[in-house]
Order: C-alpha cells, then structure tokens, then sequence
C-alpha cells in the first residue's frame, strides 16, 4: 500500500554469493530509510528461495568453478555475453525457474516495490510480469562495472547501471529509455574518514605506503599470491589483506610470520569503510562492490589477476574510464606498485577519475526515482 506517495513496502531481492549483492542491498535500504523512515524493507535471498540445499549446491559450485576451473565460467560468460542463441534460452529457462518461486513469496508479502540487486532476482521479476501480469514497479540495481545479458530484461520498469555503455553489453532488445546511470551502491560511511583517521582507527602506521588487498568475502582470487609478492618489496610499505570467510588463505598468510608493522591478516571485517579510508591503494579481484567502495573513497584501484568472466569484463570497462590499473603475476604487480609510490601523477590522475566517477551521484536520489514509479502504470518506459 502506498500512503501519501511513499511506499509502505518495499522488497529486496539479493544473494549471498560473494558479499557484493547483499551489500548493494545494504546500501539501498539505508538510502530507503533515510528517505522513508517509516517504509518497511525486507531482503530476500533468490537462491535460497529455491531450498537451503540448493543455496549451498549453488555457492559451492560458483567457488570451486572460480578456483579450480575458471576457464570454464570464462567460456560460459564469454558465450553468454557474445550469443543471443546460447543467452536467450538460458534466460528464458532461469526465468521461469527462479520466478515461480518467487512469485509465491511476493504474493505473501505485496510490496510497494522490488529491487533486485542480483540477476536471477531480476529473471524472477521479468517472469512475474511477462507471464502472471503482475503490477508492481521493478527495478534492477547492478552494482558492477559490467552487466551481462541475465541482468537485463525489457519488462523490468528501470535498470541502473554503474557505466554508459551498459546498454551495449546488456545485448537485450527494449531497454532503451530505461537504462539510467546510478550512484555506486555503498553505504555512506565509504568516504567518511580521513586516511589518518581510518589509519588511528585501524592501528597502521601513519608513515606508511599502505596497501589494502582484499579478495571478497570469499576471498577468491590471486589474494594469496599478491601479498607474497608485496612483502618483499623496499620501502615503508603495509600491507593489509582482508581474507573474508577464507580461512585457507587468512591461515597460510599468518603462518608467513612476516612482522606485523609490514603485514596485517585479517578475516572477515565490518570496518571495511575504515580500511579503505586508511589506505593508500586498494588491490583486488576486479570484480563487485570492492571497487564501487574504493572509487567512492576516492582510493586508486589496482585489478591483480582479475576473476574470470565478470572479474575481467569490470576491468576492461574501468580502465577504459581510467578508473584501475590492471596487472598479472608477481613481477606485473610489484611493478604496478613501484611505480604507484613513486609516480604521483598517476596517482593523481587515478584519484581524480574515482572523484568525478562519484561527483553529482547520490544514491538517495535513484531511490527518489523508484519512488516515482508508484505514480506510473505498470511496464512503462522511464525516459533518461
């Protein structure tokens, strides 16, 4: 029900695979309940709405795929990505297997709005429109630098994206007109410290080139590799890797029993905002909201070893806005960092681009333009 124009309700449908989906849903309830106090948010997980069995098959199978055989999710989101024969079909299916799910807790909760920060979550949305007619406004929240073509469907009333030439790549008849370029999906405390306050906060060193690597919450990627290639490099450097619920890698990198003063290993965290503050450049996977955190800190991003499929294609779209720099392997990376040290122009450079990436965007004010769409009858088409 919507009373005096805001919305009483409002359902979020997101993921727990890797921490990027959830925490873009974070990020838009906090910009909700600034907004509407009062407006009731619920989040929903997509995947385990189709079974706790399954949601655990489904993590299980994305991570063991992104460690022990990325060239095969690299071949799938290669094709996926290149052919409206092979993407098409799978859509359609995923559609229909995740909406009928979903259709039934939506009609037990008849919210406002949905939000989806997650593709299959927005597969859903597209079917409960296309085949069961349903009304309620539908938008989709990609907090990535590349969207693929599962994120994008014609009936899903606004999309939006992190990047101009999303359309492009969303290879998806009927989206023009309700694409539209979005705030980075991050909680307000991103941006909120000063360096040396984030480094107080943290206990790190106040003289130091510091280095935040984070590979995920799931801590995948070459995490591993990068800071042993770092903590043999010259200089007053700190390193701080973010292992997440990677407890291999957070134990094998604590058992170097390299001095504290030159590397900190931390599991999971909730000071992220803190982290990113206090460093000087963030190192990661390429992929998720890491990077959208990092430019709203206005902190130069390095993408190490990007992950297959989504990891690379982010890359690709940043360093053509001069957002990251990119590297592989050990000798690639050290390099990259040298030169970071000592080349304040790139920095600079590098800092500008997150600053006017970030400049004139609030993420409150995309959630002013999902309230508008109570007043619009259903499957319009948003102009902008």
């Amino acid at each position: 029900m919507v009373i005096r124009g805001v919305p009483e309700s409002i359902l979020v449908l997101s993921a727990d695979m890797g921490e990027g989906h959830n925490a873009a849903a974070a990020a838009l309830t906090e910009a909700i309940h600034e907004l509407w106090p009062e407006c009731r948010v619920e989040r929903l997980d997509t995947v385990e709405a189709r079974g706790r069995r399954f949601g655990l098959a489904t993590r299980w199978a994305y991570a063991s795929t992104m460690r022990w055989t990325p060239w095969l999710y690299e071949a799938f989101y290669d094709a996926l990505c290149r052919y409206s024969w092979f993407a098409d079909p799978l859509k359609k299916a995923t559609c229909r297997f995740f909406g009928r799910r979903i259709e039934r807790l939506v009609a037990s909760r008849e919210p406002d709005l949905i939000i989806s920060t997650y593709p299959f979550g927005s597969a859903a949305l597209e079917w409960m429109r296309t085949a069961r007619g349903m009304t309620t406004p539908t938008v989709t929240f990609t907090p990535a630098f590349h969207i693929h073509p599962y994120w994008a469907y014609s009936h899903v009333d606004l999309h939006f994206v992190m990047y101009p030439t999303a359309i492009r790549d969303a290879k998806t008849r009927g989206l023009e007109g309700h694409m539209v370029i979005g705030a980075p999906p991050v909680r307000r405390c991103f941006g909120e410290f000063g360096k040396a306050e984030g480094r107080q906060t943290m206990g790190l060193r106040q003289d130091a080139f510091v280095l935040l690597v984070t590979g995920g919450a799931w801590g995948l990627g070459s995490q591993e590799e990068a800071v042993r290639a770092l903590v043999d490099l010259p200089g007053e450097l700190q390193i701080v890797t973010v292992c997440g619920r990677n407890e291999e890698v957070r134990q094998r990198l604590s058992s170097l029993g390299v001095d504290p003063e030159r590397l900190t290993v931390l599991g999971y965290v909730d000071t992220m905002a803190e982290l990113m503050a206090a460093a000087d450049v963030v190192v990661t996977n390429g992929a998720g909201v890491t990077v959208l955190e990092a430019l709203r800190t206005e902190r130069p991003v390095i993408a190490f070893e990007p992950l297959a499929g989504h990891g690379r294609a982010a890359t690709a779209v940043m360093e053509g806005m001069g957002l990251a720099v990119s590297c592989r392997g050990a000798d690639g990376l050290a390099a990259t960092v040298r030169r970071l040290m000592t080349d304040a122009t790139l920095m600079a450079r590098l800092q500008q681009a997150g600053r006017d990436f970030a400049s004139g965007k609030d993420l409150r004010n995309d959630v002013r333009r999902m309230g508008d769409l109570l007043s619009k009858p259903a499957g319009f088409r948003e102009v902008g």
